[in-house]
């Protein structure tokens, strides 16, 4: 597998769920169910430490599903590619 699209697709990943998990925790308080007071003392960027605990799960998950996303997608080309050529083909 291409190291630098796995890469890439981590990236890409961690971007997404970076934002669903920024807007599900400002969800959450608008709605009242959490208080974030105590969390966003130490969520203020890159070396803080609740930040840093994210942001290394977020690494994790990316990790561990890029593979899977990359042989899924690589997976759907080869079929639409047979399928194309069989309609080619009659």
């Amino acid at each position: 597998m291409n190291i630098d699209l796995e890469k890439q697709v981590q990236s890409f990943l961690i971007g997404i769920m970076s934002d669903g998990f920024n807007r599900s925790v400002n969800a959450l308080e608008e709605a009242g169910a959490i208080n974030t007071k105590k969390m966003r003392k130490e969520y203020t960027g890159i070396g803080s430490k609740y930040y840093d605990i994210v942001t290394r799960e977020l690494e994790y998950t990316a990790k561990y599903t890029a593979k899977q996303l990359i042989e899924k997608i690589e997976e759907e080309i080869k079929t639409k590619n047979k399928s194309l050529e069989k309609e080619k083909n009659r």
